[in-house]
């Protein structure tokens, strides 16, 4: 099995890569934009291109059995900047991707399994909904919603044309590693970094803001989870949507106690404007991941206090070479 990645060097694209044992399994093949070395992940193929570039997008797809697209260049919170640009930047990749595959026509299906977002596309529940579910009625509210589930349209044409398989993993609220400070996208990766060096917490919008959070380790079992089924009962259906989350909502505010608990401090915070009210702004999302657990055999393991233990953790032994600096106490 011959198996390409888009976006594998990426906060989930590092995680997939590390989940399954690639040299034993299948061939990898990974198109990256250069192909510096990559220290500590699995051995592949770096392929360099650009989704934008068609010529790029037919040299990855040639031979691949399965594509496991990952790549975007947008979050939710940057997509509302500018929407001529930002639809182009994450539009038009997804179809170049799709066109080449459609081009190779009469070579074999490939399988694609796109990462899509079950924090953007659904939108509003209704009051005492609880969780949403696959074929709930997608609402999304932001620019990066629409484009995912856009592209989800244009992967269910193509298997009702007959020319590819799909799976849509719609993915709750990744975490699960340290990030830059500055982003506005992974709160808790974010919010660790910035505790860990001393720095108060960023709050962007209400504290009582709950979302569906789901270690990165949990969100790259799903990818593998899907093939892995694939192997054990051979093709199944060309079209299929899984949500990929915890089923537990979780508060701006719970997020916070947990991290002062793992932390044994008091945590700061300090509001910050958008600048804007943003449009992307959905009270609750909660993903019933039951169909997930009942298809491919995948359910979530790690609990969230688990996970942010994990990660202060690792954040210690990252600033072992710094100085140290004590959480800031409100």
């Amino acid at each position: 099995m011959v198996i390409g990645i888009t976006g594998s060097t990426g906060f989930i694209g590092q995680a997939v890569l590390r989940a399954l044992p690639w040299p034993d399994s299948a061939c990898l093949r990974c198109l990256v934009r250069d192909r510096s070395p990559r220290s500590g992940l699995p051995p592949a193929e770096w392929m360099q291109g650009d989704l934008m570039n068609e010529a790029d997008c037919e040299e990855f797809v040639d031979g691949l059995d399965v594509v496991l697209h990952l790549a975007q260049s947008n979050s939710p919170a940057t997509s509302d900047r500018h929407w001529p640009s930002d639809f182009t930047a994450n539009i038009a990749p997804s179809l170049n991707l799709l066109e080449a595959l459609r081009r190779r026509q009469g070579r074999g299906q490939c399988h694609l399994i796109f990462a899509s977002s079950g924090g953007a596309v659904y939108g509003r529940l209704g009051a005492g909904r609880g969780a949403f579910r696959e074929e709930d009625q997608c609402n999304p509210l932001s620019p990066y919603g629409i484009q995912k589930l856009m592209i989800e349209h244009y992967l269910q044409t193509a298997c009702d044309q007959g020319w590819l398989r799909a799976t849509v993993l719609r993915i709750g609220n990744a975490y699960g590693s340290l990030l830059a400070m500055e982003r506005r996208q992974g709160f808790i990766g974010v919010a660790m970094a910035r505790l860990i060096s001393g720095k108060p917490v960023r709050i962007f919008g209400p504290v009582g803001t709950v979302r569906d959070y789901v270690h990165v380790d949990d969100v790259a079992r799903a990818f593998t989870a899907v093939l892995a089924a694939d192997h054990r009962r051979g093709k199944e259906a060309n079209w299929r949507i899984f949500n990929i989350g915890s089923g537990v909502g979780h508060s701006v505010s719970d997020v916070i106690d947990l991290m002062g608990q793992v932390m044994d401090c008091n945590v700061a915070t300090e509001s910050c404007d958008f600048g804007a009210a943003p449009i992307s702004s959905v009270p609750a999302v909660i993903l019933d991941s039951s169909k997930a657990a009942g298809e491919i055999g995948w359910e979530p393991r790690v609990k969230l206090r688990e996970g942010i233990a994990e990660m202060y953790d690792a954040g210690k032994i990252e600033s072992l070479t710094e100085a140290p600096t004590k959480p800031p106490l409100r």
